[in-house]
């Protein structure tokens, strides 16, 4: 499946001058003519083409890299990275041109650092959007054939993407949308949930924990969820793994529950959540390595922290940017148009370490707490100190969990119990609760660490 001119997405302004409006051509030429085989040299000539032009572009437009590139890149400088403290220090310094440039101008949240400036060009907002346009044309035309489902966009829209980023792809969809952030003090979840049910809102765009939330308050005033007729959530910005969204979706009868994107105020949008329930990436916008976290040399394997250079040559790409995100990429295979499915497990700094054991992701945490649960609107685990009768340390599990319905019968934990303790080699018991630390509503707001885990023990590792 490939775009064209005329699939809503306009031509980018040339920003710096013709060579922005030639690469965009070049793009959308490029995606005519791709077939999407592995085999084809063509993505891979692109990404060498085109690495080389940007680090040229940044090397002249941006005092940050003109520094730190010096005149001896050659495209193979494995030892150097653009890192989030670089870029906390650099600020504006690293822009490829000035903020006038920038056709919006967005910043991190902070979550994960000091914020940090985040414009983008018409040519990045253009480029980066096309992934998530074309996942949602796929998603229209196999789960609503001849229909305009109505949109609801609900995440933080100050100084942040997501609101324009999925507002802008439903345009171009030619669908209707309500930029609605329960969180928000002028919106609220009372008024939220009443233009859910009153404008037919079938797509909902959101983080994954908004969707237990949203369960959460219809189910405390006595509403079914099932009655609002949402037929798609598309979920971004927290760890959501397979067994998350399975659960999610027993709470929310006749809707289906899948990724919506990848990605981040720096990098722009990575990846796209394909209607197969895969992310997958926009392989011709970046130039992808996985690394060690630790070491930061390349990763043997399929699974490393995830690497990213922006060939797009915008106001701020960005060379070897360590994303500090755990990931695991598919291999190619026959068909994966757009591109490879990528599995997001966590943010590196987010594994936990047991006393017996190494380290655990986010990622393997989740499925373990949330396998054979359903109708959970919502988990914590919290982590313990457990002498053992030999005197040697280890540590204490305990998942505590809130269910849309009464206690459930012992069976529906024991198999999280069971995946817990082999998972952490920790003692690990269940917790049913009628509500849990207001942490664990958070998701995003404070990363997926801060909300999901509460580490009490002595040196929490």
């Amino acid at each position: 499946m490939t775009l064209s001119m005329e699939d809503g997405v306009p031509a980018a302004p040339s920003l710096h001058g013709e060579r922005q409006a030639a690469y965009y051509e070049s793009l959308l030429d490029l995606e005519r003519r791709w077939d999407g085989d592995p085999s084809s040299e063509e993505l891979a000539a692109w990404r060498e083409r085109r690495t080389a032009e940007v680090v040229d572009w940044v090397r002249a437009e941006s005092p940050f890299y003109a520094q730190r590139l010096g005149d001896d890149w050659q495209g193979e400088k494995q030892d150097f990275f653009t890192t989030k403290a670089d870029l906390a220090a650099a600020g504006l310094s690293v822009l490829s041109g000035s903020v006038e440039d920038a056709q919006v101008y967005y910043e991190t949240t902070g979550t994960t650092g000091p914020p940090t400036p985040c414009p983008r060009s018409p040519l990045e907002v253009a480029v980066s959007n096309r992934g998530i346009l074309r996942a949602w044309r796929e998603m229209l035309s196999r789960h609503f054939p001849g229909e305009r489902p109505f949109v609801a966009v609900m995440g933080p829209s100050e100084l942040y993407a997501f609101g324009d980023v999925f507002g802008d792809v439903a345009r171009s969809c030619g669908l209707g949308h309500v930029k609605l952030w329960p969180d928000s003090p002028r919106v609220g979840f009372a008024r939220a949930l009443r233009l859910l049910r009153e404008l037919s809102v079938s797509v909902v765009a959101c983080a994954p924990s908004m969707v237990l939330e949203l369960a959460r308050e219809l189910l405390r005033t006595g509403q079914d969820p099932a009655d609002l007729g949402i037929r798609q959530f598309l979920v971004l910005g927290e760890v959501s793994t397979p067994e998350f969204l399975r659960n999610a979706g027993t709470l929310w009868p006749g809707s289906r529950v899948g990724p919506g994107m990848y990605g981040s105020q720096e990098a722009m949008c990575i990846a796209g959540g394909w209607p197969d329930g895969r992310l997958r990436l926009s392989e011709p916008n970046y130039a992808v390595e996985l690394v060690d976290p630790e070491t930061g040399t390349p990763s043997p394997g399929d699974t490393g922290e995830l690497v990213v250079t922006m060939l797009t040559p915008g106001v701020k790409p960005l060379i070897r940017y360590r994303t500090g995100d755990l990931v695991r990429i598919d291999p190619w295979a026959p068909g994966d148009l757009p591109g490879r499915a990528l599995t997001v497990l966590g943010r590196a700094k987010d594994n936990v370490v047991f006393a017996v054991g190494g380290p655990v992701t986010a990622y393997d945490l989740e499925e373990a707490a949330l396998t054979g649960l359903e109708r959970c609107l919502g988990y914590q685990i919290v982590l313990e100190d457990a002498a053992e009768a030999s005197g040697a340390p280890g540590d204490r599990v305990v998942l505590r969990v809130q269910f849309a319905d009464a206690a459930p019968a012992p069976e529906r934990t024991a198999a999280a119990v069971g995946r817990l303790t082999a998972l952490t080699g920790a003692e690990v018991r269940v917790e049913v609760v009628d509500d849990l630390d207001a942490r664990a509503h958070q998701g995003a707001l404070i990363s997926w660490k801060a909300a999901r885990i509460v580490d009490d023990r002595k040196g929490a590792r």
